[in-house]
């Protein structure tokens, strides 16, 4: 679904973070020598001047949405499978993993966190998509409606853990699976 293998791929993602609104966090995505994504930064839960900003504290990133054709936009279509796969390497803060589809309402993300067991270290984790949440502007929705599955037009990962301090998590992959291949993946929830 998404690659971060090669500075050429930068190009299909957006970087984020409440500095795009007046404030101080930080957030960069780059390609390591290794051949992974970076997404890194500082998070400031320091609120700027201006007064219509309550919260602060928030980065994220994700893939660029495709552009439309005569054809419509392209898409993922994830019907025919189980899980979202992400191998990944993080610190000991709270990620969150985003699906954006193309569904009625433009501002509906769903949602689910990235629990990471071994922080330090690479490791598979699978999220089955019928777990995700639907949220709008941060905010679960008290009427949840199942993911329009057929129209995936991103995915991203997001820090919102009102923490200040750097952050960083490597990103190998994501795809969607039926099964992971690594007999040590663990399913994307706190046990």
């Amino acid at each position: 679904m998404a690659s971060l293998k090669v500075d050429e791929d930068l190009k299909g993602w957006l970087v984020g973070c409440d500095k795009d609104i007046g404030g101080f966090s930080e957030a960069n995505l780059e390609i390591t020598k290794n051949g992974t994504g970076r997404f890194f930064g500082q998070l400031s839960l320091d609120l700027p001047e201006n007064e219509s900003v309550e919260k602060s504290g928030y980065a994220g990133c994700r893939t660029k949405t495709k552009e439309s054709s005569i054809f419509g936009t392209p898409v993922w279509d994830t019907c025919l499978f189980e899980y979202l796969q992400l191998k990944v390497k993080g610190d000991n803060r709270k990620y969150f993993v985003n699906l954006q589809t193309d569904g009625v309402v433009p501002t509906d993300l769903y949602q689910h966190r990235l629990f990471l067991k071994t922080p330090g270290e690479w490791e598979t984790v699978l999220i089955p998509f019928k777990d995700f949440i639907l949220t709008n502007q941060g905010f679960v929705q008290e009427e949840q409606i199942e993911i329009y599955r057929e129209r995936v037009k991103n995915v991203g990962v997001s820090i919102i853990d009102r923490t200040s301090g750097p952050f960083e998590l490597e990103i190998e992959s994501i795809s969607a699976v039926n099964t992971g291949p690594d007999p040590n993946a663990h399913e994307g929830h706190d046990d």
